[in-house]
């Protein structure tokens, strides 16, 4: 495909939570931004306060979910992504806040770029999938099943811990947002369970590298 100029207006910015999700390129921007909410939210919003960049792709790894259909290995890029976790968990199910007054910023769904979406889904990739659809944000990963299963029942197929952090720090900027991650693990009990970020950040970064250098073109 060729470079579509819609797409050439500014610098990417790549924010991720740690050195080991950094991908394996270094034509674009990236920003280490720590775990969490907090962090990803704070250092988003410092860089962009400085200028110059047109898009930021919250990057790293994520949880699958029961029944999402997706595989260790494969990749999500979300169409929307929110905070999830935010309220009262009783041990037997959870509450999120929806009182008056009582609002959690990032908690209503946000729908992410639709262009950028495109662009990084553009090319088939063998070996995996890629697959589209609501990324949740947490601060408590899930570690039980019935966990797993509430947060899926919002309609999210996978988590991660920063994305709709990002998404809130980009929007009150002005800034287009999308979100790509690697499936690393599947949510539920971890005892015996599958971790593999090494291959979750190499096949995201070969999705990644659908949107070429660190401007917004179309390789």
């Amino acid at each position: 495909m060729g470079e579509d100029s819609s797409m050439a207006a500014g610098t990417i910015l790549v924010v991720v939570a740690t050195e080991a999700e950094r991908p394996d390129r270094h034509d674009i921007e990236v920003l280490v931004c720590g775990v969490g909410k907090t962090g990803a939210a704070t250092s988003t919003a410092l860089r962009l306060a400085s200028g110059g960049v047109d898009a930021v792709i919250s990057f790293g790894v994520a949880g699958a979910y029961p029944e999402s259909g997706m595989h260790i290995g494969d990749v999500i890029i979300a169409t929307e992504t929110a905070v999830v976790d935010e309220g009262l968990d009783d041990g037997a199910h959870f509450v999120p806040f929806h009182k008056p007054g009582m609002e959690v910023p990032g908690a209503s769904w946000l729908a992410t770029d639709s262009e950028l979406a495109r662009c990084l889904g553009c090319t088939p990739s063998e070996g995996f999938s890629i697959h589209l659809g609501r990324l949740a944000t947490v601060s408590v990963c899930a570690g039980s099943t019935r966990l797993a299963l509430e947060r899926a029942a919002m309609g999210a197929a996978a988590e991660g811990m920063e994305g709709a952090a990002v998404a809130i720090a980009a929007a009150r900027h002005g800034v287009r947002f999308i979100e790509l991650r690697g499936i690393s693990n599947y949510c539920g009990p971890r005892e015996g369970g599958v971790f593999d970020l090494e291959l979750a950040v190499r096949n995201a970064a070969e999705v990644l590298a659908n949107i070429g250098s660190d401007r917004l073109t179309v390789s």
